[in-house]
């Protein structure tokens, strides 16, 4: 062989990297291949809870919170859901002196709610449910996945008609995909998480949109974000029908539990504790391989329950991933009294916004709406708008995203159409080119796509503040 051999690769590299570059590179110009792109099966990170000033804000915040009458949440924030194709970042300093900086106002007369009259019966069960929790399933992407407007609305919810405890929680969490402030989950042994985003496993991803599994005898532990906080006093286990007799195991703070019920469903079997005492912490032990294990629940006899079930990168068309069947199914046995969808923020390059009157776009969206509905039927449903997004010009200014607009309007169609109440985020932002003025006022990320920490606790106060309006007109009028 000879010298100048040895600085030739070989043939099958070359081919490799050939095939590898011409799959990968379509995902970065196709929005529909978006998924597929290598950043996202990276799978994002969010920053610890605790340290939300070691994230990178490149200014100073120097709004300030929304309300003073407003409760602060009880946990900390990750501050950032980083999207896994999250754009450059930009000097926030240029990028607010090139841009027209108007003050974010705390109090907005377009924080209301559109269409509130479809949410009577999620009114009527807050104003006269006697036993059981109310129960809130909220349905979204990287911004709802760190909790951040989630754990403000839950907080100010529960603080007006009792705390409910967490609900219900997937398995499969993990800070790449989601995270919860008021619940702790974590797992021993070797596991097998997939979520919704990539597809697989026959569309059984439980409730939550995250399945788990594990590869051998395994726990899982949940705990109660504070010592010795109550949780509530009821427990479930969402998992696939046993196939084995080796049966999920249950430990309820500390004290091994015998008297388990479990009611079997067509294609899941649901494991219920009824504790004497309040539960702070709950071990699971699953001792089946590859057991799929949807999810939890821990809740209360009375209040709410506000319960997150975001995956980050996902936008409506992922809800195909589910299989329709599965979903409806567990959704009935949870029983919601309202669901609420927050999507779009990682589909808006969507061909289908460009088609005459969006109508693919609108069917897609509606289709997912349905998807996410069919098993409560009964259930009220509110959809949140995506979050205002910019782009850097070549000028330095930055405004919004070309089709976000349009997408927002399509929404709206949509949501209203369908039987859903709508809440503008975008909007109470303030509309076109005012992800710049979040961003001055420390509000907003220099990804251009995501909010700060009080960027979020913002939103979340202004969306508590218009659904508690709307419960106040509808308590005056009974």
């Amino acid at each position: 062989m000879l010298a100048n051999d040895r600085l030739t690769p070989p043939a099958h590299v070359l081919t490799i990297l050939a095939v590898a570059l011409a799959t990968v590179l379509p995902s970065y110009y196709i929005a529909d291949m978006a998924s597929f792109r290598p950043t996202r099966a990276l799978g994002p990170v969010f920053w610890p809870h605790s340290d939300t000033t070691s994230a990178p804000i490149l200014q100073e915040p120097v709004a300030e919170e929304p309300s003073a009458a407003s409760t602060k949440p009880t946990g900390q924030s990750t501050g950032e859901p980083p999207q896994g194709n999250a754009p450059k970042r930009v000097d926030a300093k240029k990028a607010a002196a090139a841009t027209a900086t108007v003050p974010v106002t705390k109090n907005s007369s377009v924080s209301h709610l559109y269409g509130e009259e479809h949410l009577s019966e999620f009114f009527r069960a807050l104003k006269e449910r006697k036993q059981g929790p109310v129960r809130v399933l909220h349905y979204g992407d990287s911004t709802l996945a760190g909790d951040g407007i989630a754990k403000t609305v839950r907080t100010r919810m529960q603080a007006r008609f009792g705390n409910g405890g967490p609900g219900f929680f997937v398995a499969g969490m993990d800070p790449r995909w989601m995270r919860r402030d008021d619940v702790r989950v974590d797992r021993t042994g070797e596991w097998n998480v997939q979520t919704i985003l990539f597809g697989g496993n026959n569309g059984r991803y439980g409730l939550g949109g995250v399945v788990a599994k594990p590869n051998a005898k395994s726990q899982i532990i949940i705990s109660s974000p504070q010592p010795k906080l109550s949780m509530g006093e009821h427990v479930e286990l969402y998992a696939q029908k046993s196939r084995r007799d080796d049966k999920p195991a249950f430990e309820v703070n500390g004290k091994k539990i015998d008297s388990v019920k479990r009611v079997e469903h067509q294609t899941f079997d649901q494991w219920v504790i009824e504790s004497a005492d309040p539960v702070t912490r709950v071990k699971i032990t699953v001792a089946e391989p590859n057991l799929e294990v949807y999810g939890a629940v821990v809740e209360a006899a009375h209040g709410i329950t506000w319960e997150t079930t975001a995956v980050v990168g996902i936008a409506s068309g992922s809800i195909r991933q589910f299989d329709p069947a599965h979903l409806a199914q567990q959704t009935a046995v949870r029983n919601p009294d309202l669901i609420v969808i927050m999507l779009g923020g990682n589909e808006t390059n969507h061909g289908g916004l460009m088609t005459p009157e969006g109508r693919v776009y609108k069917e897609g969206f509606a289709a997912a709406l349905n998807v996410l509905r069919q098993g409560a039927p009964k259930a009220a449903c509110l959809v949140m708008s995506p979050l205002d997004q910019g782009v850097l010009n070549d000028d330095g200014r930055i405004t919004s995203r070309p089709l976000i607009e349009r997408m927002v309007t399509y929404q709206r169609q949509v949501s209203l159409d369908n039987g859903c109440a709508f809440w503008n985020t975008w909007q109470f932002m303030g509309g076109r080119d005012s992800f710049a003025r979040w961003l001055s006022q420390g509000l907003a990320w220099t990804d251009l796509n995501h909010l700060t920490e009080k960027g979020l606790h913002r939103i979340g106060n202004a969306f508590s503040d218009a659904l508690l309006q709307s419960y106040l007109r509808f308590e005056a009028g009974q």
